[in-house]
């Protein structure tokens, strides 16, 4: 086995977000649009579909997508207008840039059915993707394209570019019976793998024609279409015939699948029940792990997003399962109860590690039935936003926010470690009010969409303000963002010179710094345009610039060599003769080179101790057996009270 010599340190994750709290989105336009129609056929997540934005993505450019349902007579959004074709119900979608200024909008209509929407999703190329059931009569696309249906009903997918611009459709299955039987809309989902193909997660039953066979079992089946619509194959999920998804991502480096959804016993006509789970599978999409979501009828998970650091985060709720059982949400052994208000509902935020092991949940009590979180979106340096609905009063203990008579939208924020940045109420006027959506932009700015009753705002006092064309709902789009709006996040960057005493200058971006914040990686830090520090032992070391302006937060590292003199150096015991290994470790560390007893301290990367204990002179052994994969930090002290910190992987 090889040993490797660690000499690097960690800073705690933590000290990367000192700034993050001062920078907490605020609200910056709203907008919308909808008929004046009362519409209500359809249903989506098991409740019917009403006027409302139900899916957003954005594009690497920071433009917002949204695909809006909408009815059918005088439909209006800023300047677009169109009377429609005499369904129902209609998809419109629609593109604002980063200021809330319209770049385009696609009414997607037909004259003989109604359309349902399943997942609106952009890739890296300038494509956007829209799935969704596609009915037997003309279907228009905009003003400039009429297709020529299926016999049959079927679902779809549909390629624009990101300036509105129809480019291919996909009918899933053949113009036959068997599709018109076969495929099935609710428990679909897409999403983008590392090489900018695109997955429709579709539920269908036995016998439709996908080439090259047909399916021959009810389940979710993996659609995969290259950019130009090839149709690359179908994989059917290792996942029971009544498991239907609400939400999936895929790994862009492993291509692993990640989803959460439900068991639904009414796709047999059988009784309805509800169990939530969340999932992992291979390239090959043989099921890695999976864990069920809950503790009452209606718990669920209902979002999913995988940040750069592979840590799954969740939206969620709970409700209660009797009036004597406090509400509890519980996912692979950790659980969490509405304390405040126990008959009542929670929603959550549950984050993972990609091997669905716990590391924190987030919880926010409600006083009324109605308290969920319906969409999760990543945000620069591991934070999350989650957006949802709620009526009367929710808290995390700490802050809380609180309806008059009517349930309203709301918008939460919590950084990598689960700490609450933001709750934010949108008020509107009319009753049923709520969010069904939310995206982000790389720059951090946050978009929620959903639908109005009659007018809904935020902040105080209420304008700007949208206000309903009329009919029971309209859809709208709120921005939270930053005091820059929509400029580019700030770009770090720093010169050092010394090999002990080591002097560092920053000279990265340097309009309206908030702060500029040193992490030494030896435990220490510090603030300033420039600094010096002076290390206790040798070593190289990960020296890393945090800034914080009012656009954002970067942070830039690299590693430093440190060299101290002998005699510097003998006050901590030795420690930079030690060697640990293997590093990453699956079962134990070994450490060797103690020269005298010296205190270890095992910490997570949220600064919670696993372990402590006394390495004894000459080779020791940590068992991390029982460890969940992830970083931790490892902190040697000596007898003077001297403190070295090095960086352990557990596989």
């Amino acid at each position: 086995m090889k040993k490797l010599t660690i000499k690097t340190t960690l800073c705690l994750i933590a000290c990367l977000f000192i700034s993050l709290s001062s920078l907490a989105q605020q609200f910056k336009w709203v907008t919308g649009g909808g008929s004046i129609d009362d519409i209500g056929p359809g249903t989506v997540m098991g409740g019917s579909y009403v006027e409302s934005t139900y899916y957003m993505c954005t594009d690497p450019n920071g433009n917002i997508y949204a695909l809006n349902i909408v009815g059918n007579d005088n439909i209006r959004a800023d300047t677009f207008y169109h009377s429609a074709y005499g369904t129902p119900n209609n998809i419109l979608i629609t593109s604002y840039n980063c200021s809330g200024q319209m770049r385009w909008a696609k009414l997607i209509a037909s004259s003989s059915d109604a359309e349902l929407a399943y997942g609106l999703v952009a890739d890296s190329l300038g494509h956007i993707y829209m799935a969704g059931y596609i009915p037997d009569g003309a279907l228009y696309i905009g003003n400039d394209t009429v297709i020529t249906p299926f016999t049959y009903q079927s679902q779809g997918l549909i390629q624009l570019d990101t300036n509105g611009r129809f480019k291919w459709l996909r009918y899933v299955g053949d113009n036959s019976t068997s599709t018109l039987s076969g495929v099935w809309g609710k428990g679909s989902a897409l999403s983008i793998d590392g090489d900018n193909n695109v997955h429709f997660l579709n539920y269908m039953k036995y016998g439709v024609h996908i080439l090259p066979g047909d399916t021959s079992h009810y389940g979710v089946y993996d659609l995969k279409y290259n950019p130009i619509g090839t149709f690359l194959s179908a994989t059917r999920l290792d996942l029971d015939s009544q498991w239907l998804l609400h939400a999936a991502v895929i790994d862009p480096v492993t291509n692993k699948l990640y989803v959460c959804g439900e068991i639904n016993q009414g796709i047999y006509g059988g009784s309805l029940t509800d169990t939530f789970f969340a999932a992992a599978f291979d390239v090959s999409r043989n099921l890695l792990w999976m864990y069920f979501a809950g503790h009452g009828d209606d718990d669920g998970l209902t979002g999913i997003t995988l940040d750069q650091n592979k840590k799954l985060h969740f939206s969620g709720a709970a409700q209660p399962l009797t009036l004597l059982i406090p509400t509890t949400f519980s996912f692979n052994g950790d659980s969490v109860s509405n304390t405040h208000y126990p008959e009542y509902d929670m929603s959550v935020i549950l984050t993972t590690d990609t091997n669905g092991h716990p590391l924190w949940i987030k919880k926010f009590d409600g006083n009324l039935s109605v308290n969920t979180l319906n969409g999760i979106a990543q945000l620069p340096n591991g934070a999350v936003a989650a957006a949802g609905t709620f009526a009367g009063t929710v808290t995390d203990g700490v802050s809380s926010i609180t309806t008059s008579t009517s349930q309203e939208p709301y918008l939460l924020i919590v950084d990598s470690a689960g700490n609450l940045q933001t709750i934010q109420q949108i008020s509107g006027d009319g009753f049923y009010n709520g969010a069904w959506s939310i995206s982000s932009d790389k720059i951090g700015n946050v978009f929620v969409g959903g639908q109005v009753v009659d007018s809904i705002w935020a902040g105080t006092p209420p304008i700007p303000a949208y206000y309903s064309n009329g009919g029971n709902t309209d859809f709208f789009v709120i921005k939270y963002g930053y005091d820059c709006n929509c400029t580019g996040l700030p770009t770090a960057a720093y010169t050092d010179t010394g090999t002990h005493t080591i002097g560092v200058t920053y000279t990265g971006t340097n309009l309206d710094l908030d702060s500029v914040v040193w992490i030494y990686g030896d435990g220490h830090s510090d603030t300033g345009i420039s600094s010096l520090h002076t290390y206790s032992s040798s070593g190289t070391y990960t020296l890393c610039v945090a800034v914080s302006t009012g656009c954002g937060v970067d942070t830039f590292c690299r590693n430093v060599v440190v060299t101290v003199p002998t005699t510097e150096v003998a006050g901590f015991n030795g420690l930079e003769k030690i060697s640990i290994y293997p590093n990453p470790a699956k079962d134990e560390l070994n450490i060797t080179g103690i020269s005298k007893n010296t205190n270890y301290s095992l910490i997570s990367i949220t600064g919670i101790t696993k372990q402590q204990g006394i390495l004894d002179q000459g080779n020791n052994m940590i068992s991390v057996k029982n460890f969940a994969p992830g970083i931790y930090i490892l902190e040697l002290t000596g007898e003077s009270g001297a403190r070295s910190y090095v960086r352990v992987v557990k596989e």
